[in-house]
């Protein structure tokens, strides 16, 4: 274990922090990757805050929380709790699902909006809901509905659909029909004078009553500088330095050590099996990380910035001289990651996933690159802080035992031309396909110098497209130019085979279909038929209109009503499997599976699995007796009239079929352990991926559908006057499952 250079006194508390106003004390007996949501829900014992993917993509683990990065300006907002690291909520005041409402108390009028719109299904992502909206409210009194609509991306619903949920939660909007908010001024007035919570008997459907955490009872969360923290925890040394200074220093102490810096730990949902690492240094307290500087010719942001203060402080700037291309930035970081991943995840730290891995098709990078930004690092080894353009920061700057300090943006002249894009497999909180950003200095139709295409999601080794930006330096457009510019894009662009993602060939037109749109929208010829391909679509607020009729002699039957269950759901107090109570020894488990399709199991090594502190055991094939039934598929079930291993005993028909389960102490150390496990594969065939595969290779599911046909299709076709042949093919989809 890494040795520790500073001293605490033994007898004060390692971290404390305040959880639906109660103070909680925490040692350093939990390990570091112990997250918010795991307190929360199995020391704290409040299972209102959900978990399901631990990636921050599903939103049902959102918390509000209030606290003072910077040392001086409180602020309260929603983050996941699932990637947030335990250690670092010291001096937090942190808001669960049922700290803001209960069925015994009342209910939150964000809570009971919910119910009054019958926004829950089965309910498992409605906590989540509520704290998103809860923060808002914090941060955004009086929103819009397209603010609101917007501020949900971090979350997915499975079974109810988002349009009761949203329906509920844009009735806060200022331009709602619904009413909207009560003034932030206003909010005391409604507050009971014993507990100085929210008046539930005036707290109807047309108001929200929120109250500020930072207004609470309790005054810990002040924006006082925080106390620096050093910690000895298991196998690990958590570090919370508060300047440069002391940052160099534990740097240059654990030079030979395996160190992860970080602000908000977001990265952690994209490479969450990364590590372990032997130091943990917490950046969110270092006061240099935190500036802000506007030079009149540039601006410069701390590398603490969060991508959602960033995003702010562009909407200010927006309409100053020289930062005309703010706008188009900020509708390029609304759909950055998500607003819970904004207001956590930090501007150096988006950039350093890049750095690590260059293949991540990072929208802050491909646009601060097309901008012309700079980054200054820090080294730990002499104190120094350099400046570099990204170029050099990616390409050649070695990053160990260094940190980003500061993101520096220029200003532009009035003549530079920005556009940027980002092409997803859905609108929100998704990575690119391919992302693009372009600076076109332009006088008319003269391209003045050399502009800058940006490009990502092509390759690791691919950032600009170098032979096309040189093609274009100082021509004047006209539609011959453009023709041979997009030619030079596609013979330029060569992208990378991936596993997930779109196909080169896909990607490739699409990088030249891009510069087209730029290029349209720059030299705007005069066929009126081409103008059109220089717009973005906008996406417009969504909306829904259901009608039907109620007959009265049928009555209730018909009419709409909440359902019983809704408000426990709304509250966090609906009980699912994993919320239940662990009985003395109970020990949790985790599927080993396979990772190929088709073949058959040569070998399991379960050895090291089984080193691993914690894992007790694993179960197989082997393990089930011989008068016991290994088959998944209840018996005589019609559809399904074959036998389906709950483990494989040899022979795979599927990826991702389960080969054993391993046991443990805690859900992490069965996750842990069946990640441990090695399967070893013979025979090994190519898969059957699509409907095409399957017709080639006559792989059919005999007697589980029923062909009936009616009349002489052949002579059906004989007699038509037209035949209209062609084929329609559905493309696959991704489930993203949250139940």
């Amino acid at each position: 274990m890494p040795k520790t250079m500073f001293t605490r006194p033994a007898d004060v508390a390692d971290i404390e922090f305040y959880l639906n106003g109660k103070k909680h004390r925490v040692s350093d007996k939990f390990p570091a990757t112990t997250t918010l949501n795991d307190y929360i829900r199995e020391f704290a014992g409040l299972p209102g805050t959900k978990v399901m993917c631990k990636e921050a993509g599903c939103g049902c683990c959102a918390v509000t929380v209030t606290h003072a990065l910077d040392g001086e300006a409180v602020e309260t907002m929603s983050i996941n709790s699932c990637v947030c690291p335990l250690y670092s909520v010291d001096g937090w005041q942190i808001t669960t699902v049922e700290g803001i409402g209960s069925q015994k108390d009342g209910l939150h009028p964000i809570q009971k909006r919910l119910v009054e719109h019958n926004g829950t299904q089965c309910g498992y992502c409605s906590p989540g809901f509520v704290m998103s909206m809860y923060g808002l409210l914090h941060q955004q009194p009086k929103p819009t509905m397209s603010e609101i609509e917007g501020s949900l991306d971090g979350h997915i619903c499975r079974c109810t659909g988002y349009r009761s949920i949203l329906d509920a939660m844009k009735s806060f909007g200022v331009d709602s029909p619904s009413g909207g908010c009560i003034d932030i001024e206003d909010l005391n007035k409604n507050l009971c004078p014993k507990t100085g919570e929210p008046c539930q008997p005036h707290s109807d459907s047309k108001h929200c009553i929120t109250k500020k955490a930072s207004d609470s009872t309790n005054g810990d969360v002040k924006g006082t500088a925080p106390a620096a923290l050093d910690l000895d925890l298991r196998e690990s040394r958590w570090y919370r330095p508060l300047t440069l200074k002391d940052l160099g220093k534990i740097l240059q102490q654990h030079k030979t050590h395996s160190i992860k810096m970080m602000f908000g730990n977001t990265a952690s949902g994209i490479f969450k099996y990364e590590g372990p690492f032997e130091v943990y240094i917490d950046l969110r307290s270092v006061k240099e990380l935190h500036v802000f500087k506007d030079n009149k010719t540039s601006l410069v942001f701390g590398a603490g910035t969060t991508l959602g203060k960033f995003r702010k402080r562009l909407i200010e700037y927006g309409e100053k001289p020289g930062f005309h291309y703010f706008p188009r930035v900020v509708r390029h970081l609304n759909v950055l990651a998500s607003v819970l991943v904004r207001n956590a995840g930090s501007m150096a730290g988006n950039l350093m996933i890049k750095h690590t891995h260059p293949w991540f098709p990072s929208d802050l990078f491909t646009m601060l690159e097309a901008i012309g930004a700079k980054v200054d690092i820090f080294n730990s080894k002499d104190g120094k802080v350099t400046k570099h353009t990204l170029m050099e920061f990616l390409r050649n700057v070695d990053m160990k035992l260094k940190a980003i300090t500061a993101i520096e943006v220029p200003s532009w002249s009035s003549r530079d031309h920005f556009r940027s894009f980002k092409i997803t497999p859905r609108w929100q909180n998704a990575h690119a396909y391919i992302n693009a950003a372009f600076k076109i200095p332009v006088d008319k139709r003269k391209i003045v110098g050399r502009p800058n295409i940006v490009v990502g999601g092509v390759s690791g080794e691919m950032v600009h497209a170098s032979k096309t930006e040189a093609f274009l330096e100082n021509k004047t457009l006209n539609d011959e130019v453009v023709n041979a510019a997009l030619k030079t894009m596609f013979e330029e662009i060569q992208p990378e085979a991936l596993e997930v993602g779109g196909s080169p060939q896909y990607r490739r037109q699409l990088s030249v279909n891009l510069l087209y749109k730029t290029l349209l929208e720059v030299y705007q010829p005069m066929k009126f038929s081409l103008q059109s391909g220089a717009l973005s679509m906008e996406r417009p607020l969504s909306s829904g209109l259901q009608t039907y009729q109620q007959k009265s002699d049928k009555l209730p039957v018909g009419q709409g009503m909440p359902k019983k269950t809704a408000p426990l759901q709304v509250t966090g107090e609906a009980v699912y499997t994993n919320d239940m109570t662990t009985f003395k020894d109970e020990l949790q488990a985790s599927f080993v599976l396979t990772t190929i399709a088709k073949g058959k199991i040569d070998k399991i090594d379960t050895s090291e699995a089984l080193k691993i502190p914690g894992v007790i055991g694993f179960i197989g094939a082997d393990d089930i007796s011989p008068d016991g039934l290994n088959n998944s598929i209840p018996i005589n079930y019609p559809l399904l009239p074959y036998k389906d291993e709950l483990f494989v005993s040899e022979n795979i028909d599927y990826a991702g079929k389960p080969v054993g389960l391993v046991l443990a102490e805690t859900q992490a150390l069965a996750e842990e352990g069946a990640r441990a496990v090695k399967v070893t594969y013979k025979d090994v065939e190519k898969p059957i991926i699509d409907l095409k595969d399957a017709v080639e290779r006559k792989s059919f599911h005999e007697g589980c559908s029923e062909t009936k046909q009616r009349g002489d299709v052949e002579a059906g076709f004989k007699e038509a006057a037209y035949v209209v042949e062609g084929e329609c093919e559905m493309g696959t989809q991704y489930h993203f499952y949250i139940e």
